[in-house]
């Protein structure tokens, strides 16, 4: 016992044995009455026949304030400070975790309606107060079987019968959980199983037996509900991989997001007016067209099906472009989340396919659900690939056949390039070419060339800075392959964009050893818009070239190479000479040692509309004997030999008009034997 309840207890045994206070020392000894207890209460009631008892004989009436002190007896308030320090002490164990047990005719958790019996033992948790029976980390239960995400107040009553007391029917809510009022062993409103809102068990009423109070429970519940967020935490669309009709995988009719772009606007409105979708259509763009149509098509309970070439962008996530807009970036695009990107090992400019869902609240882009393909191949074979980067390049050592066989004048072209500047699988070729001299026809006739006799190869045509009325010639000229344009309106970043991902592109499916042909037009607007694009470095060449520029178009036309491992890159470049602008005579005269093989077309030739107007003299490949036949290799220098000493013009004529009367080369070189 401390030294304060000593005193305490002095001081009332001194007041007791006084005869009689004058009235002049009342307000001194006077105290404030504190407001007793409930067990208080009962036992001042049963002390109130003696206090009302007459005086013994000699003895003065005490006044009003000392009736009350004189009786409470010291040993009962005694052993209700005990009870008080008790109670203190059994709270701060059940707070911190320990187990607390009751038994006897404890207060604190004995009912005065049932005689104080005991409820059994209580196992306390560390961040919460449970009534007897299995507990929970983050609810209030009472005993019985516990739910995670429901208050339950299974008992037996005396007069409930056996059942959930209190006032829910099946103590869903909680609210009166425990046994009843009338249940006998019953805590009464909020007992064991009591509401997480009203301070766990027994609440605040201070007949409920087991709990705190109010404003404990309110923290307790408060720290709970700030931490289930975070138990719950799910990155808005950082998603696995798993098709969940939840997540918009719904199982109606599928619809191919690719096809779709790929059709006509005309008839994309017309897939819009059938799905009910009319507001605002005809002056939208149509990819907000496309955006809207999948929206109706996934509220409708259908499934989207989408591919594209993945980039990635600095933030660690990606976004799918679709090819046939020019890798432009849209409201259709597909969002790939950084998760992914890490699952799979994915790299910008890799060709994916899978299923894909609607965004939700809050989001603007569709969001891949599953990957299904990666490159044409399923994504466990794509994980391993060797980078680009550590092939082994090496010279080409097979051509392609240029030659279709159809004595056409187109194919005149290509004849004349197998014989005179042969392409091989990894070559980097430059077309060198004044205005106007037939460069995009050449590139269009090699095209389609390579279409025809090597249907195996990807062939990207890329057109950087060109005339909007020559891409759609393109397209229309070369459906096979894969056009990328940006015309002459666009800004010189978008140039370097699609000029980026395309060649990213084509390091992709090299690495799952597949041959790629690029054909580019031209080298020297691509290295003007990285001219544009690229920070000033302070040192500027001859014609306003900064020193770095130069830095990524070369980059570029280096990536092309033969692959010892598999696999080859080609790339074909047109570039500008003759064009009066000394920055341009600048490009081509930093890319023209770099290739292993050039075409050099003339103006005079262009003239007088003689086409193909190739320089057969200036026109060659490096180590074209690793190309060329032995056989037909003597027959090329020997009419090498005749040529030379012919001007351009007179050349080109002499060529034309051999090969007009022949279907093939092996044709051509039997009449030259012949004659």
């Amino acid at each position: 016992m401390s030294d304060i309840e000593n005193k305490e207890n002095g001081s009332a045994a001194t007041a007791d044995a006084r005869p009689e206070t004058t009235p002049a020392a009342e307000p001194r000894a006077r105290r404030t009455p504190r407001t007793p207890k409930p067990e208080a209460a009962a036992s001042a009631e049963a002390a109130a026949p003696a206090a009302a008892a007459p005086p013994s004989h000699g003895e003065a009436a005490p006044p009003p304030a000392r009736e009350e002190r004189a009786a409470r007896p010291d040993r009962q308030e005694r052993q209700e400070r005990q009870e008080r320090r008790e109670e203190r002490e059994r709270n701060e164990r059940q707070s911190r975790g320990g187990n607390v047990e009751s038994g006897g005719n404890n207060d604190l958790f004995a009912n005065p309606s049932s005689g104080g019996e005991p409820h059994g033992n209580v196992q306390a948790n560390p961040q919460q107060n449970y009534g007897g029976g299995n507990n929970h980390p983050q609810q209030n239960y009472g005993g019985g079987n516990n739910n995670p995400q429901q208050s339950y107040g299974n008992g037996n009553g005396n007069n409930a019968g056996q059942g959930q007391g209190g006032h829910s029917a099946d103590g869903n809510n909680g609210n009166s959980g425990g046994d009843g009022n009338n249940g006998g062993d019953g805590n009464g409103d909020g007992g064991q199983g009591g509401n997480p809102q009203q301070g766990g068990q027994g609440g605040f009423n201070p007949q409920g037996g087991q709990g705190q109070n109010r404003r404990e429970g309110r923290n307790r519940n408060r720290n709970r509900q700030n931490r289930q967020p975070q138990q719950q935490m799910r990155g808005g669309n950082y998603e696995d991989d798993i098709p969940d009709d939840r997540n918009g995988g719904g199982n109606g009719p599928l619809i191919n997001l690719t096809e779709l772009k790929r059709k006509p606007a005309a008839a994309v409105l017309e897939v819009a007016e059938s799905l009910g979708i009319q507001e605002g259509v005809a002056r939208a763009r149509k990819q907000d067209v496309i955006f809207n149509i999948l929206k109706a098509h996934a509220r409708a309970g259908g499934g989207i099906w989408g591919e594209g070439v993945l980039e990635i962008l600095q933030d660690g996530f990606g976004f799918l472009r679709s090819g046939d807009e020019s890798y432009l970036a849209g409201p259709d695009d597909i969002y790939v989340s950084p998760s992914q990107i890490r699952r799979f090992n994915l790299r910008t400019g890799d060709y994916i396919t899978g299923r894909i869902r609607p965004p939700k609240d809050g989001e603007r882009y569709f969001a891949l659900l599953k990957v299904d393909d990666i490159n044409s191949e399923p994504p466990e074979a794509s994980k391993n690939k060797v980078l680009f980067e550590n092939l082994t390049p090496l010279f080409p050592r097979k051509a392609f056949r240029l030659e279709r066989g159809n004595g056409s004048s187109e194919d005149i072209s290509g004849r004349i390039l197998d014989l005179m500047s042969p392409v091989g699988k990894g070559q980097r070729g430059i077309i060198v070419s004044p205005p106007k001299a037939g460069k995009t026809m050449m590139l269009q006739n090699v095209a389609q060339a390579i279409v025809h006799n090597h249907p195996e190869v990807h062939l990207i045509i890329l057109l950087i800075d060109e005339r909007p009325e020559e891409v759609t010639e393109m397209v229309r000229g070369v459906r096979a392959a894969e056009v990328i344009s940006s015309t002459f309106d666009e800004p010189a970043a978008r140039h370097v964009q699609v000029a980026d991902m395309v060649i990213e592109r084509a390091k992709r499916l090299v690495e799952h050893k597949r041959d790629v042909v690029i054909l580019l037009d031209s080298i020297t607007r691509l290295a003007r818009a990285y001219n544009t694009v690229v920070p000033s470095s302070g040192k500027v060449l001859t014609g306003g070239v900064d020193a770095n520029a130069l830095q990524r178009p070369k980059r570029f036309f280096g990536a092309a190479r033969n692959v010892e491992e598999g696999g080859s890159l080609t790339i074909l470049a047109t570039a500008l000479v003759d064009t009066g602008s000394k920055m341009d005579e600048v490009i081509y005269e930093e890319f023209k040692g770099t290739g292993n093989m050039e075409v050099h077309l003339d103006r005079r030739i262009t003239e007088k509309r003689v086409y193909p107007a190739i320089n057969i003299n200036r026109s060659g490949t490096r180590r074209e004997e690793l190309l060329i036949d032995p056989d037909m290799l003597q027959k090329i220098w020997i009419l090498r030999k005749l040529l030379h000493p012919m001007d351009e013009l007179s050349a080109m004529e002499f060529m034309l008009d051999k090969m007009k009367n022949t279907k093939s080369n092996d044709e051509f070189f039997a009449t030259m034997k012949r004659s």
